[in-house]
């Protein structure tokens, strides 16, 4: 009689394959991965262009680019130029840009709690304060919600609040020669930016070429705080009060340093461009236009590129 043998793996070749699987998936993960960063940078350049637009809607309609609303002078930050204008008040430039991303509604409410930054912390105000809008935010970086605050600021604006990770460009500038310490944070902006201290800033102003003029980008953070609060420059939501000198280090940059990828420990941000992207990091230019721009990008034409009137020639990357 025969008998009949089933045919099955062994031990030593179902290890094998099991291996081989593992090779493959190693092999595949990075590629995964790269694909889905390279959606991300796709998401935050439209971001980018959506603000971009809505820039130039509100450019169309007050003939001048939403920015200055009566801040005070940023904390650590010196503009030898202008100063502040107490005759200017209101609500910030996203606030001002608000209403041209699909926001009016929201914009309205922020707008009429700027008015009164230390009215009564009702529900309604809070829910204004925590309300986060998708354009304002990198994906390679966080979703778009309301974040933890410091206690300190709970009795203003709440245990959370929505934030940014964009900033306007306020132009470029040097830290004192020779600083250490403390005043290394110090910076005096040389060349005034789409933002200024004082004032609206106008197409006109824009003598270096709209096209070669930043306008808003990614702001630099620490890469182990985008979530508590705690990163220099991120601490108020955009709710807050243009006349305390911590809200604008939260949606304002300079070119004072090159930007570079976000990294942790380094109380530096709050004054400077960078991402979470890998080798680049995205900006609009004042002409609408979106680039991905280099970590490696030289510092002068870094700066160059943030004045509006600077009248530097300089060869874009």
């Amino acid at each position: 009689m025969r008998r009949d043998h089933s045919r099955a793996f062994t031990l030593v070749e179902l290890l094998v394959v099991i291996a081989i699987i593992g090779v493959l998936i190693a092999l595949l993960l990075p590629a995964v991965q790269a694909i889905r960063e390279s959606a991300r940078m796709m998401q935050c350049k439209n971001h980018l262009k959506q603000l971009g637009l809505a820039c130039h809607n509100y450019e169309s309609t007050f003939n001048q680019f939403p920015g200055y609303a009566g801040e005070q002078r940023p904390e650590l930050i010196y503009f030898p130029q202008n100063d502040v204008d107490d005759r200017l008040t209101g609500a910030n430039w996203i606030i001002q840009t608000m209403q041209y991303l699909e926001q009016r509604q929201l914009a309205e409410r922020l707008n009429r709690l700027q008015e009164d930054p230390h009215g009564l912390l009702t529900q309604e105000r809070k829910e204004a304060i925590q309300s986060p809008v998708e354009s304002l935010h990198c994906p390679s970086r966080r979703s778009a919600k309301a974040y933890p605050l410091l206690e300190k600021y709970h009795d203003q604006y709440g245990a959370t609040g929505a934030r940014t990770d964009y900033a306007i460009c306020g132009g470029s500038g040097n830290p004192p020669p020779g600083s250490q310490g403390i005043n290394e944070r110090l910076v005096e902006i040389n060349d005034l930016g789409a933002w200024q201290m004082g004032r609206r800033t106008r197409a006109a102003s824009f003598i270096d070429g709209m096209s070669q003029t930043y306008l808003i980008g990614e702001k630099s953070m620490d890469s182990s705080a985008y979530t508590t609060g705690t990163s220099q420059g991120d601490q108020l939501p955009i709710a807050g009060d243009p006349r305390d000198n911590d809200t604008p280090s939260s949606y304002l940059r300079y070119a004072v340093r090159s930007p570079r990828r976000d990294h942790s420990t380094d109380c530096l941000v709050c004054h400077d461009f960078g991402s979470a992207h890998s080798a680049a990091w995205n900006m609009v230019m004042a002409d609408g236009s979106v680039r991905s721009i280099n970590f490696s990008m030289d510092l002068q034409v870094h700066q160059a590129n943030a004045s509006i009137s600077g009248g530097e020639v300089v060869q874009q990357p």
